[in-house]
């Protein structure tokens, strides 16, 4: 058990370096395209490699798997949630976005425990507690007011957390690629028909190479994050979702020159120390209840 929760917490900072990966590549392409469009092409590029992983794989599966509604529900939060989450990243540093939507794992570690009576132990309810000082600490929602960017940002929030819950109640024998394909999918369906009202913006190859980039971490990093999450419990591995504040300050400094301010160091603290003591409290013998 122990070995699954470790590989599970792996998965999830593999998959927090693909998303940013993703983030920083699909912000530059915002600067200077139509948001929905970038959405489009990147989906249906995150799309067409995950139908060629699956192939390679040799994973078996069943399109009628894609009208169960955990599945149809997961997909429609989970692209709703890219679209806010873009929307307000064309406006926010890339790190202060991606620490409000780190309040995703505390949402979903709670009501994992709640709703599928997964054991929150004292160690991991410290972890989780402080992992939501430094995200609060590292945002400050307060004293950047509220606006656009910071609601689609928490919108985007409670999306995630749904699709975690739903991530959980999709069945085993579902594929995990296959639930990141229909993930994937469900960006490019809910934009195309602005896309065709609006006209396509041409595009140079170089653009093409960008969006592929973006477009196959993001569905690599849902694939791997669908296996964390079906090989560990919500509330086991939401600390390490932390690893993606970070990753975004570091790629923030490298791409866009964004140096962290005290308040952002000292919340990256926190989330660190929570991360360290996630780590502990599965290698240490378990006596809490």
């Amino acid at each position: 058990m122990q070995n699954q929760v470790l590989k599970g917490a792996a998965l999830v900072v593999v998959a927090m370096t693909l998303y940013i990966q993703n983030d920083v590549a699909t912000k530059l392409l915002t600067e200077r395209f139509d948001t929905l469009q970038v959405m489009m092409v990147r989906g249906v590029i995150g799309a067409a490699s995950l139908l060629v992983l699956l192939r390679l794989s040799g994973t078996t599966y069943s399109w009628k798997h894609a009208l169960m509604p955990p599945v149809i529900i997961r997909s429609a939060c989970d692209g709703l949630a890219s679209l806010a989450f873009v929307f307000a990243l064309a406006e926010m540093p890339l790190a202060t976005l991606t620490a409000i939507m780190m309040l995703a794992p505390i949402i979903s570690a709670a009501t994992g425990a709640l709703i599928f009576g997964e054991r929150l132990t004292g160690r991991l309810t410290i972890s989780v507690v402080l992992g939501f000082i430094g995200v609060m600490i590292f945002a400050r929602p307060v004293s950047t007011g509220v606006n656009v960017p910071l609601f689609l940002a928490c919108f985007a929030t409670l999306l995630l957390s749904a699709r975690d819950l739903f991530t959980r109640h999709t069945s085993a024998d579902i594929p995990s690629g296959l639930v990141a394909l229909l993930t994937t999918l469900s960006v490019p369906i809910l934009v195309a028909p602005v896309i065709a009202a609006r006209g396509y913006l041409p595009m140079h190859p170089q653009d093409f190479m960008l969006l592929a980039y973006a477009g196959v971490f993001a569905a690599a990093g849902t694939w791997i994050f669908v296996q964390a999450t079906r090989i560990a419990t919500l509330v086991e591995i939401a600390p390490f979702r932390y690893s993606a504040v970070p990753l975004s300050l570091v790629a923030g400094f490298v791409v866009w020159g964004d140096l962290p301010d005290l308040a952002m160091l000292v919340g990256s603290l926190f989330i660190t120390v929570a991360g360290i003591l996630a780590l502990a409290s599965r290698s240490a013998p378990n006596h809490e209840g």
